[in-house]
């Protein structure tokens, strides 16, 4: 029998690392003599995406969208160290590895994701990691799903693709594999779990 495997994307999953991000945009709209609305910008990147946003920014600033997200990737790397895991993360890496499930990470995050994973003491779990230094395309494009997919064999119905946010859930739609989300509601293409434990009931691990 074929195991699971999970594609697992990072902030906001694995990592709590709302705090860095916040901290990153807040230097970015200083730099850039933008109104900051905290609340507004929150709600903003947890239902659509940083990425986004900065793409919004430049469209509506006339910026280069390329010199605002190194801004921000600089700004977010240096506070890497105030990244922790979520709760749950370590427990269901450690016990779905064992159970001979596949990982892997297909992230926005940039250069120092591996870096982060070491000192979390996850990285040993990952078969394969993508960032934004890959070059793929954003999510919800499947590109970087369909990679993965290609290079090791994946059994598409046996795929899960782990997130929380709706470009989580459309990624996995879009490379035609299942989605597990933490905060996106129940659907034909997502299974909602409130926190990361529930997976290891959902897959029958103890």
């Amino acid at each position: 029998m074929t195991r699971p495997t999970f594609i697992w994307d990072f902030d906001g999953t694995l990592a709590e690392s709302y705090e860095a991000i916040m901290e990153a945009l807040e230097l970015l709209y200083d730099k850039y003599d933008f109104s900051f609305d905290k609340p507004w910008v929150a709600d903003f990147i947890i239902k659509e995406s940083t990425g986004q946003l900065l793409d919004n920014l430049a469209s509506q600033h006339e910026l280069s969208q390329q010199e605002l997200k190194d801004f921000f990737s600089e700004e977010q790397e240096k506070r890497d160290h105030m990244i922790t895991l979520m709760p749950g993360a370590k427990a269901v890496l450690e016990k779905t590895f064992e159970a001979g499930f596949q990982h892997f990470i297909y992230t926005h995050k940039g250069a120092t994701t591996e870096a982060v994973l070491k000192n979390l003491e996850i990285d040993r779990y990952f078969t394969e990691i993508l960032t934004s230094v890959n070059g793929f395309e954003r999510k919800p494009h499947p590109e970087g799903v369909d990679y993965l997919v290609e290079k090791y064999g994946l059994d598409k119905a046996n795929t899960y693709y782990i997130g929380d946010r709706s470009l989580d859930v459309k990624v996995a739609e879009n490379a035609g594999i299942k989605s597990i989300n933490l905060h996106q509601p129940a659907s034909a293409f997502n299974q909602k779990i409130s926190q990361l434990s529930d997976l290891l009931d959902l897959f029958m691990i103890k």
